[in-house]
């Protein structure tokens, strides 16, 4: 049995591969890509209701039909899946898949070879037809009008539209160009029309039968957001043009009651809705999406919007408003860039992640309703107060966190240091908020201004928190920072409760000159700092090459060993009162506390070890590197107990006992994180 094995994915929403719709009965289920994955959620609440097998690469589209899911793969192979179970594989194409639709019995497939093939369902070994679309034709996207009988409408990256039967395996009609790229193709409610966004920002409605322009919508695309933007003047049209932010990217026409609309998605994140009968634009969701919108779909009779992005989120949005202006009903969402620490909580049950866009995330293994992200308490607000964005107000990325779940109904649980910060900041992950106090050293707010030229509040680079540790008992925070301090602060009021300091000695002038004037616990940042279970000492590791033991409470240094190398990372197994530390020369080295005394050394790693973790048992430890590997080594035996070096360079690990690996997108690794009694490796991804 392998090692290491594939799981499921938490906190992937969706990625940029448009996802797929299906009504059965009442209900109405959505297909969306996770990387090497799939995931249905019911639309009416975005829960997940079924989770597709891994798969051997990305996906790169999707269809439905019935209980049959339908994953076009990098390459070409498209896999079809019985509910989980994955029952073939059609093969014929020699380029990806860019768009597959399901007619009747019917599959048909667009490929970037340049062709589109139509298969019978179910039957895999070779399709119905295979129509050539010609040279100078890079298939980009397709369509099936309403009423055309065994027809589609394929549209090109040079612009070119073609109408073919693809039962008789005839073409039709070519259309006239429209002088830029088609990008994607929405078939209207009304007959013989249909919607095109345009590479350059347009939207232009096509009558097929005829093949003239109905109508035509600048900058469509929602570059700038801006209404006199939308309504095409200089500005607009000039934003519209900008490479890569002015292509539509995904349409939706309004069906049933109500003012009729049509809806488009932009790269720019944007999406707009006019009104067809006034042919005006009617609103704008101008931060719907944080990236490109990859998809858009109307709900059948219903004022009912979902949208998907780039930005890993799916939202809903409802236009029950007296000027049909869309809301925000629903949404799932994840991190829009990726993880860069990630630890297990609550005995594995839930996961905290900080991302490199800046949100913190409480994800559930269990139920994905329930993931959400930590508030940072009332961005909306003060962004619109400033106008300014609301990611300018985001804390920096966390570069390090602790938790606990002791206090957790009491008071803050868990501590963060951020990017440059000075100071520590406390989370309420019962109310996920941010906490009431942040973490500062008495005297610390002064040094961060005056003669400096800093801004008040703000670290100097010596000053900036490296390292976090909170107390088995949820009491205590210990803060260490870049100039070698380490301070211990009470988590129910925030205050500073003492200073982890070496005492002067030595009889020489020097020391003599700096009587009763303690040095700071290291003479450089502090890499790691972590604590036993019964707050009797404290370990620290730091880039002056030494681990020191500090008496918890007394906040004396009790005992100091010499690394021989810049310590980078620090893990600690408070029961067994082993140390694990990663220095700059890449030999990890377990270090037994209470004994002050090497026990273990590991070689093998090639480049910076980003994360160490031990298991609950201490029989493991893992260890994530740039050099693209993710090592468990049997602490027992001394040995490596196995590695996989598929990833490109992983940063954050979590292990369990049992060894089962877990990978949530497919990033290059950066974190790891191993959640008690459970039996999934939790590996991000940078």
């Amino acid at each position: 049995m392998a090692l290491f094995e594939p799981f499921r994915a938490i906190g992937h929403i969706v990625d940029d591969v448009p996802f797929a719709v299906q009504r059965r009965g009442r209900e109405t289920y959505a297909t969306v890509s996770v990387g090497n994955a799939w995931q249905i959620y019911n639309t009416a609440k975005l829960t997940v209701v079924l989770i597709g097998p891994q798969l051997p690469r990305s996906i790169t589209a999707l269809a439905c039909a019935g209980d049959v899911t339908l994953a076009a793969l990098e390459g070409g192979d498209i896999v079809e899946t019985r509910r989980v179970h994955v029952t073939g594989v059609y093969r014929g194409h020699t380029g990806s898949v860019v768009a597959m639709q399901v007619l009747g019995s019917t599959l048909l497939t667009l490929s970037t070879d340049g062709t589109l093939r139509a298969w019978t369902l179910g039957e895999r070994a070779a399709p119905l037809q295979t129509l050539e679309l010609g040279p100078g034709f890079t298939p980009s996207t397709l369509a099936h009008p309403d009423t055309y009988l065994n027809k589609v409408v394929v549209g090109s990256a040079e612009g070119r539209l073609q109408l073919w039967n693809f039962s008789t395996g005839t073409l039709l009609h070519e259309f006239r160009g429209l002088g830029s790229g088609i990008r994607v193709l929405a078939p209207s409610p009304a007959l013989d029309v249909i919607g095109l966004g345009l590479a350059d920002g347009r939207v232009v409605l096509l009558d097929l039968r005829h093949d003239e322009v109905v109508a035509e919508f600048s900058n469509a695309a929602g570059t700038g957001a801006s209404a006199a933007g939308l309504l095409g003047n200089t500005a607009g049209a000039a934003a519209a043009g900008a490479p890569g932010g002015g292509a539509v990217t995904a349409l939706a026409f309004r069906t049933g009651p109500g003012v009729p609309l049509l809806a488009a998605g932009g790269a720019c994140g944007a999406v707009t809705l006019w009104d067809l009968e006034k042919r005006r634009l009617h609103s704008v969701l101008r931060d719907a999406h944080d990236a490109g919108v990859t998809r858009l779909h109307f709900f059948v009779g219903e004022p009912r919007l979902m949208s998907a992005g780039r930005d890993n989120a799916a939202k809903q949005w409802v236009l029950d408003g007296a000027d049909g202006a869309p809301r925000l009903l629903r949404f799932r969402a994840g991190h829009a860039a990726p993880p860069a620490l990630v630890r297990h909580y609550g005995a594995g049950r839930a996961l905290l992640s900080a991302g490199e866009d800046r949100t913190f995330r409480l994800f559930s293994a269990v139920a994905d309703a329930q993931s959400r992200e930590l508030s940072q308490r009332h961005l909306e607000r003060r962004a619109k107060r400033a106008r300014v964005a609301r990611e300018e107000l985001r804390l920096p990325r966390v570069v390090a966190l602790a938790a606990g779940d002791a206090r957790e109904r009491d008071w803050a649980n868990v501590v963060t240091a951020h990017a440059g910060e000075a100071r520590a900041f406390t989370w309420r992950l019962a109310h996920a908020v941010l906490g009431e106090h942040v973490l500062e050293p008495p005297g610390r707010r002064r040094r961060g201004g005056g003669a400096s030229g800093q801004a008040h509040g703000e670290a100097a680079p010596r000053d900036a928190v490296t390292a976090v540790a909170l107390s088995a008992c949820g009491n205590f925070a210990v803060v260490g920072s870049a100039d070698g301090a380490v301070h211990r602060y009470n988590m129910q009021s925030g205050l500073h409760r003492g200073e982890y300091q070496r005492q002067a000695g030595g009889g020489d002038a020097a020391s003599e000159a700096t009587a009763g004037r303690p040095s700071p616990a290291h003479d450089g940042a502090v890499a790691g700092l972590a604590s036993d279970g019964a707050n009797r000492w404290l370990v620290s590791g730091g880039e002056d090459g030494a681990l020191r033991t500090w008496d918890f409470k007394r906040c004396g240094l009790t005992g100091e060993l010499g690394v021989g190398a810049a310590v980078q990372r620090l893990a600690c197994h408070p029961a067994s009162g082993l140390v694990a530390v990663a220095p700059a020369d890449l030999m990890l080295r377990i270090y037994d506390v209470e004994a002050q005394r090497l026990v273990r050394r590991f070689e093998g790693h090639l480049d910076r070890v980003t994360d160490l973790q031990f298991s609950e048992d201490c029989r493991w430890l893992l260890s994530s590197s740039m050099d693209g590997t993710l090592r468990v080594w049997d602490i027992p035996g001394g040995c490596v107990g196995g590695s996989c070096s598929s990833l490109t360079s992983p940063s954050v690990v979590s292990r369990p006992p049992k060894l089962s690996v877990f990978l949530p997108r497919p990033w290059p690794p950066c974190h790891n994180t191993t959640p008690p009694g459970d039996d999934k490796l939790i590996v991000s991804f940078v």
